[in-house]
């Protein structure tokens, strides 16, 4: 008859080892010295030794690569080859139950050593878990279409005339030179709008699918290889859950959304670059053990001048970004010497590209356009004062996002498999050092636009920064609820976790309240762009060379064509269509 294994702490786990061979059931009550790694079978684990104590022998675990445990103990203990062995952990407060089953492998030195493959069997909170990821997955994914539909209302606006008409009269590459000696310091950013220009309108509407879609598996993708490399699973639902919010409540905390997502000149310089750095920190954090080959920091430090070469403020908060993980990691001793020099490698390429943006002579034709640049002690004022009003009207005027943002958080964070959380006192000083390096990653938004402009940044230059306060506020949900769950399991009664759906649904949906309205302006922007190219196409197969067109009311403050043909928009769309000049009615 098998006795109930006893219980160190309320935080530790209980164990239980039975032993049978020949239809003989034995065993020995066990008391926890340390806890148990909780582990899905295939994760890696560093090399952490517990130990046991059963009849007052000395039972050794070790956990090892590839999700198996080691357990080891004397001769005496009876034991012998082909016996069969189940250990059983578990938490007290019902937590992951880890089953494990194997016999004996060998016998050497007075000792035997058996090794264990670990299975883990989600209980009644593991199970409401994985149910809260398959709630939520499929219902934020839901609420991404509407976003995905408006991308049918994408038209050429601005800017984007101006590249269309260079792309088509000088070709690809010869455009990207004349654009990067003439025009603008953002090399990948013509780079990716030329590839995109190939398809015409469709590039236009595919665009803000491919942005949409990339900011979610993107996230994913880095959210995935950070859990793996601190060693805390969490169910893959739950992950895609907290990758869909992350896009959702950053397309719905938007300061201007159709420059940022559908207009394709803002889009690819100040969107895509979120999407680059979430893979290249994914690529990253990736771990590697032993030598790497000798050409991955150059691989990495290509893609980092790359991912810098869409806008300054971009690959000022990228630089920013990496080095601020790479000294956390460095301090806390988790970097191999391989992969150091891949976080070295992509440090160079960060620099070298915002080093280029800011000698390249396209940069310095529209510096001399705008005012003179504030000296140092302006500079930092500027900027001190523009990352703290980015984070203030961010969080104050999408407030239904950023509640939702938590709530999201702390319902992954109850739903995540128990991880080890200290006291609230021991949190304090990480949390601290947390949001100093959220406000630095701010001003690094800022301080490009203060430095140029002696400017707040423009709405759609905020993408990166809106992101970024995105997973903060999820990050800090999801602490809360891993800590509840930790240290107050009455929050994964019912009642509770009923409620905080129930809260997060109702701002995820005011959230959304704007969204009517943009399909109406989206939609009857889009009607008239329509009637105003059939009008011109047909003057222009007339033979007609300088046309008078009907005008367009302008969309998301981006500039229409005006009745001044000499107008830079006017002069561009021109261009665009080959035509000698085009005006507006009004």
């Amino acid at each position: 008859m098998t006795s109930s294994p006893t219980t160190v702490n309320s935080y530790a786990y209980r164990v239980g080892v039975r032993l049978a061979r020949a239809g003989t059931h034995r065993h020995r009550r066990a008391r926890a010295v340390s806890r148990f790694p909780n582990r899905a079978a295939g994760e890696r684990h560093e090399q952490t030794v517990f130990s046991l104590l059963i009849t007052e022998q000395a039972v050794s675990i070790t956990s090892t690569s590839e999700g198996f445990i080691r357990l080891s103990f004397p001769c005496d203990f009876r034991v012998f080859p082909g016996q069969a062995v189940t250990l059983l952990a578990y938490e007290t407060r019902k937590g992951t139950i880890i089953k494990a089953f194997k016999t004996v492998d060998k016998q050497r030195a007075g000792r035997q050593t058996m090794t264990i493959a670990a299975q883990s069997e989600p209980t009644e909170a593991g199970l409401a878990g994985r149910k809260s990821g398959t709630f939520w997955a499929p219902l934020l994914a839901l609420s991404l279409v509407p976003y995905l539909i408006l991308s049918v209302f994408a038209r050429p606006l601005a800017d984007d005339y101006c590249s269309s008409a260079l792309f088509h009269s000088l070709g690809f590459w010869h455009a990207q030179v004349n654009a990067f000696f003439g025009w603008t310091n953002r090399y990948a950013t013509m780079l990716f709008i030329g590839i995109f220009d190939w398809f015409g309108l469709w590039g236009l509407r595919v665009l803000p699918v491919f942005l949409i879609l990339g900011l979610t598996f993107s996230s994913y993708l880095l959210l995935t290889r950070f859990s793996r490399r601190e060693k805390f699973a969490m169910p893959r639902f739950s992950l895609l859950a907290a990758s869909l919010a992350l896009t959702l409540l950053t397309l719905s905390a938007l300061p201007n959304l159709y420059q940022s997502i559908y207009w394709r000149a803002g889009s690819i310089a100040y969107t895509l670059p979120v999407i680059a750095l979430n893979c290249l920190l994914a690529g990253l954090l990736k771990t590697r053990e032993g030598k790497s080959a000798g050409y991955l920091p150059v691989v990495f430090g290509l893609a980092a001048f790359v991912a810098s070469g869409f806008a300054t403020i971009n690959a000022a908060a990228q630089f920013t970004a990496l080095g601020i993980v790479f000294c956390v990691l460095a301090r806390r001793g988790r970097l191999t010497s391989a992969e150091r020099g891949l976080w070295i490698g992509a440090l160079a390429g960060s620099l070298l590209g915002l080093v280029l943006l800011a000698l390249q002579p396209g940069a310095r034709l529209r510096l001399e356009q705008m005012p003179p640049m504030p000296g140092l002690g302006r500079l930092i004022y500027l900027t001190l004062r523009h990352s703290a009003a980015l984070i203030y009207h961010s969080l104050r005027d999408y407030l239904p996002a950023r509640i939702a943002a938590l709530l999201l958080g702390m319902l992954i964070g109850l739903s995540g498999r128990a991880l080890a959380f200290p006291s609230f006192k021991k949190l304090l000083t990480p949390l601290l050092l947390s949001a100093l390096a959220l406000f630095l990653l701010t001003a690094a938004f800022c301080a490009p636009s203060a430095l140029a402009q002696s400017a707040y940044p423009e709405e759609r230059a905020q993408t990166g920064a809106v992101f970024l306060f995105s997973a903060a506020l999820l990050a800090a949900g999801f602490v809360v609820g891993g800590w509840l769950r930790a240290r107050q399991p009455g929050f994964l009664s019912h009642p509770p976790l009923i409620l905080l759906n129930i809260g997060a649904l109702v701002c995820l949906f005011l959230a959304q309240s704007q969204l009517p309205a943009q399909f109406s302006a989206f939609r009857k922007h889009a009607a008239a762009w329509d009637k105003r190219e059939a009008v011109i196409l047909t003057q222009k197969d007339a033979g007609a060379r300088s046309l008078l067109v009907p005008g367009v009311d302008s969309l998301a403050g981006l500039m229409e064509l005006t009745p001044d043909p000499s107008n830079w928009v006017n002069e561009c769309a021109a261009s665009y269509y080959q035509l000698d000049s085009i005006r507006s009615t009004e």
